[in-house]
């Protein structure tokens, strides 16, 4: 059996959020059908799960979870404005990433970008609208992980992956300053790298978990201010999410802006 107060307390412990009761029986019993199921009916199977297998198990339904269903709130909010003062102590707290954009460069020029990537990977070509540029030239090639930036030579080529034509260049979707919206369920917290963060990408599915252990939070904006070692990508993508790409929130902002200028 799943040890619910030990993971419980495990959980808050590594990650600053208190699971909800309801959330966690469902996911409990999820997880006990699956070991079940996958040792042939033999129930006596997950009682002798280490707990930090169990952790494990419940951690990985709480990222593709939405965090306003699996946790109660975790960020305390001033009663005169509303904002968010500060961030709670080590271990720090586990948000969930609501939107992503760079304020750095332009939307539609943002949209460009990744519409011709996905021309490129879909034709396995470069478009010939997409321009060669210095910076291309000199910035190294990488893949985008978890934990940061690796070399793409140090990875083996993948199914579906796109073989780069001699003296064809990648589209590279720009990079300048990120600001990320995130929520504990409950309260919204934006948040602006200072430098740029090699764990975020403009590219993380809405949902995201993200571990958020420093910063400074503005006192005249509220604005969260990152900086190398301030947050942790944890993963994850709720279902729900899952429509909400990159390039469609991108025209979601460009509706929202004409509209605007319309005045509609």
């Amino acid at each position: 059996m799943i040890d619910r107060t030990g993971v419980s307390t495990e959980i808050k412990k590594r990650y600053g959020i208190s699971l909800r009761p309801n959330w966690l029986e469902e996911c409990i019993s999820h997880i006990e059908t699956e070991l079940r199921q996958s040792s042939n009916g033999a129930t006596q199977q997950d009682q002798h799960l280490h707990l930090e297998a169990q952790v494990r198990l419940v951690f990985e339904q709480l990222l593709h979870s939405e965090i306003s269903n699996s946790c109660y709130s975790s960020l305390d909010v001033s009663s005169t404005n509303g904002r968010v003062t500060s961030l709670p102590s080590h271990p720090g707290v586990l948000l969930q990433v609501q939107d992503i954009m760079d304020v750095g460069i332009s939307k539609h020029a943002m949209w460009e970008a990744v519409r011709e990537k996905e021309d490129f990977e879909q034709r396995g070509i470069r478009p010939s609208y997409v321009p060669t540029t210095e910076e291309d030239d000199q910035e190294q090639s990488g893949v985008f992980t978890a934990t940061g930036t690796q070399n793409r030579a140090s990875q083996a080529p993948t199914a579906g992956s796109v073989d780069e034509m001699p003296g064809e260049r990648v589209p590279k979707i720009p990079r300048n300053m990120l600001k990320l919206v995130l929520t504990d369920g409950r309260t919204q917290l934006s948040a602006v790298e200072l430098i740029p963060i090699p764990q975020l990408d403009i590219g993380l599915p809405v949902g995201t978990k993200v571990l958020v252990r420093s910063g400074q939070i503005l006192e005249q904006t509220g604005l969260l201010c990152l900086e190398q070692g301030s947050v942790q990508v944890l993963g994850g993508s709720p279902a729900q999410y899952q429509q909400h790409t990159l390039k469609k929130r991108l025209e979601g902002h460009l509706e929202t802006r004409g509209r605007a200028k319309s005045g509609v």
